[in-house]
């Protein structure tokens, strides 16, 4: 089966629908999925996927193909890639895949392929899977495995509800973009007490709004907007499959992820002093700063949700976060990322600290900090691209501290005494991904017209392209 190679990425599949993916391709991974499984002795998988208008049809075929190999499959339908996670434990099932492109634009789609509890492939076992689907090396039982479609929503939302006390002094404002966070999060927080506002939390696979991404100052705008206007206390929103949360304040402040890194950083150092505290390579200083501050020890990890999940089980830390919104709570939780239960973290620790969100922030170092913007570049240029920014910021930067090893693995992190940027290529989408901060404004500007100026070198980089995310912010 021929499927274009660039799909099968850093942690997950992700292609443009109709064209890298359809049907008939689902259905051979299914195939591929259930092989590399049997081969590891797992013979049960739980099947999920998101509100995209391919995503039910890609599942259907996804389902088929792994029946064909004999593994015995829970369809948990329309949910969120936590709940999946969360359903491999209440089913007892070491499978798991979750038919999504995340935070990625409308007309894309993909898959999340898990084989043991909250652990998803990486890339050689990415390549595994391709390899497997390109020869059809598939084992076809004689006998097909067994399907059961069970909703589990309901018993999820019970599950993490009942895992915190009663928020009832905060109004709550969901805004869902539109995805299928709208299952989930208003229920939720409605159950441990909240007054509950909800914005877009009707359904519908086009993302109107556009694409529902917590990192885009778009997105965030409109839900600090939402907060204002509505008087609440505190805002939410989720990408299409809710491992990914943004926030904002009552006052309509943002509050970029790795902030909340610190954030959670801190409140897990409390109970578990000394504990190691993991985090990628695009966080801000403020985030060694607190682990710091606080007792802890901080480990700087490669970016990407599996690759950070797994730093975190191997030094056995007790919380991991990276600045996309990936956080993972190992000190009270299942080792996997899950939005609604990052967001119930929030609330509980504003509670226990009697603290606003803006009061709780401001007790952090202070950075002044862009968020994470996205230039495009095409999926087999910007390796490439990428090896010629890198001398570049080594030769024009010779004071500052490079750190291009496997913690930054796919670019580079300059480390400045008053500062530091990172510019790598991503390993889930065709663009660049760049960061900088400082603690002036005269230095922040400065690095915003440098990185400005060098990227505009390249003509690899498609600076129309409506993938494109917070350009505005090297302008």
């Amino acid at each position: 089966m021929q499927i274009n190679p660039h799909i099968f990425r850093g942690y997950d599949l992700r292609g443009l629908a109709g064209e890298d993916l359809n049907p008939l391709i689902a259905e051979h991974l299914g195939k591929a999925f259930g092989t590399f499984l049997l081969r590891r002795d797992i013979h049960d998988v739980v099947v999920g996927h998101d509100c995209r208008s391919t995503s039910s049809e890609y599942s259907v075929a996804l389902i088929k193909g792994l029946l064909s190999t004999g593994v015995d499959v829970v369809d948990i339908g329309m949910s969120l890639v936590g709940t999946l996670y969360w359903s491999q434990y209440y089913f007892k099932h070491k499978g798991g895949v979750f038919v999504t492109a995340s935070h990625n634009p409308a007309q894309y789609n993909g898959f999340k392929f898990a084989h043991d509890f909250s652990s998803t492939l990486v890339y050689e076992e990415l390549q595994e899977l391709r390899k497997l689907a390109e020869i059809e090396d598939y084992i076809i039982a004689g006998q097909p495995g067994k399907l059961k479609e069970s909703g589990i929503n309901d018993l999820y939302i019970k599950d993490l509800a009942g895992r915190f006390g009663k928020y009832k002094n905060f109004k709550v404002l969901i805004d869902s973009g539109n995805n299928n966070s709208a299952l989930i999060a208003p229920e939720l927080f409605r159950q441990v007490g909240c007054e509950v506002f909800e914005k877009n939390t009707n359904i519908d696979s086009s993302f109107p709004l556009g694409t529902p991404d917590p990192t885009d100052k778009i997105v965030m705008q409109r839900l600090a907007d939402e907060v204002m206007s509505a008087g609440a206390g505190i805002g939410f929103t989720y990408d299409a499959d809710g491992d990914r949360l943004g926030v904002v304040g009552n006052q309509g402040e943002f509050v970029w992820n790795d902030v909340l890194v610190a954030l959670f950083a801190a409140d897990v150092l409390h109970d578990n002093p000394g504990a190691k505290i993991v985090f990628n390579t695009l966080c801000s200083k403020i985030v060694v700063d607190t682990i710091k501050n606080n007792g802890g020890i901080p480990v700087m990890c490669r970016t990407g949700h599996s690759f950070i999940k797994a730093k975190a089980k191997e030094v056995q830390a007790k919380f991991a976060g990276e600045l996309s919104g990936h956080f993972f709570f190992l000190d009270k939780f299942y080792p996997h990322d899950d939005g609604p239960y990052a967001t119930l973290r929030v609330l509980d620790y504003l509670s226990k600290t009697n603290q606003t969100l803006s009061q709780a922030i401001a007790s952090l170092p202070f950075y002044i900090s862009s968020p994470e913007i996205k230039v495009f570049c095409a999926d087999d240029k910007k390796v490439e691209l990428m090896s010629r920014i890198s001398p570049i910021l080594k030769k024009d930067f010779p004071e500052a501290e490079v750190i291009d090893d496997e913690r930054a693995a796919d670019g580079v992190r300059l480390e400045l005494f008053d500062g530091m940027f990172v510019v790598r290529y991503s390993q889930n989408g065709p663009y660049l991904t760049v960061k900088f901060e400082a603690k002036t404004q005269e230095k922040y500007q400065e690095l915003k017209q440098y990185i400005d100026k060098l990227l505009h070198q390249f003509g690899d980089i498609d600076w129309q392209s409506k993938m494109n995310v917070n350009i505005e912010s090297l302008d």
